[in-house]
């Protein structure tokens, strides 16, 4: 072999070496940089409680019930949505219907439990599908005379209020208001009961009125005495229920 030729075999080996050897490189960096990011954390998943079922804790006071003078309570009743008994009757059934969410595993009495002062007693709330939120619910006892609702006051009135956990993901799960009642309106009671409530077939509007009527009947009586008052909740001494509403 000519010098020239060992020369030019020389040059393509060493090419060859290099090539290689940068290939090697880069796979080597690429392996280290996957393994140096952090994947996305899963989900956040908890057990779902079972949904509470309507005690005598869940009951509605009517406003003599309440420790506030009942026409300051019914001053906070807003003119568009007065109070009945079939409304607040058709919105304590539908406080604890899991199939307004999109799975049927969550009530808004998951989060809202009576036997837990209408909260759920956890650090942060579990919805459908196991979801874990990133706030505990805050009860919603005396909620009727509340200037905003949530925590952070992003719904100013009970009605607005009522609607957001029915389409939040991590809570009740449904896309719309409307695919809530969907899942509702075709049930017999249903249909009765809100046509007896606002003389109308189930829609997303009066849904929230029925719900946001039967929160304006839960509270908290802080007048009474311990030997009026057997049951506890929150610290606050709560009075024996019963009598209709007024």
């Amino acid at each position: 072999m000519s010098y020239s030729k060992r020369i030019r075999s020389i040059v393509v080996l060493a090419i060859a070496i290099a090539a290689a050897g940068a290939l090697n490189f880069a796979q080597s960096a690429e392996s280290q940089n996957k393994a140096a990011t952090p994947s996305a954390p899963a989900a956040t998943t908890a057990k779902l409680s079972p949904v509470p079922v309507p005690g005598p804790l869940a009951q509605p006071r009517p406003p003599q019930q309440l420790g506030v003078p009942a026409l300051q309570t019914l001053a906070e009743v807003p003119g568009d949505n007065p109070q009945t008994l079939q409304k607040i009757a058709l919105g304590q059934k539908l406080f604890f219907d899991p199939r307004l969410s999109v799975d049927g595993t969550v009530a808004c009495a998951s989060c809202h439990n009576p036997d837990r002062a209408f909260t759920d007693g956890r650090p942060v709330s579990v919805g459908v599908h196991g979801r874990v939120g990133q706030r505990n619910a805050p009860t919603v006892l005396n909620a009727v005379y509340n200037k905003a609702q949530f925590w952070d006051g992003r719904a100013k009135t009970l009605e607005d209020q009522a609607g957001f956990p029915i389409t939040n993901p991590s809570e009740m799960g449904q896309p719309s208001l409307d695919a809530a009642v969907a899942k509702i309106a075709a049930i017999p009671d249903y249909e009765q009961q809100f046509q007896t409530a606002f003389g109308q077939p189930p829609n997303s509007l009066n849904l929230v009125r029925a719900i946001a009527a039967y929160e304006r009947t839960l509270g908290l009586d802080i007048s009474q005495t311990y030997s009026q008052a057997p049951h506890t909740a929150c610290g606050y001494l709560v009075r024996p229920l019963g009598g209709a509403l007024a």
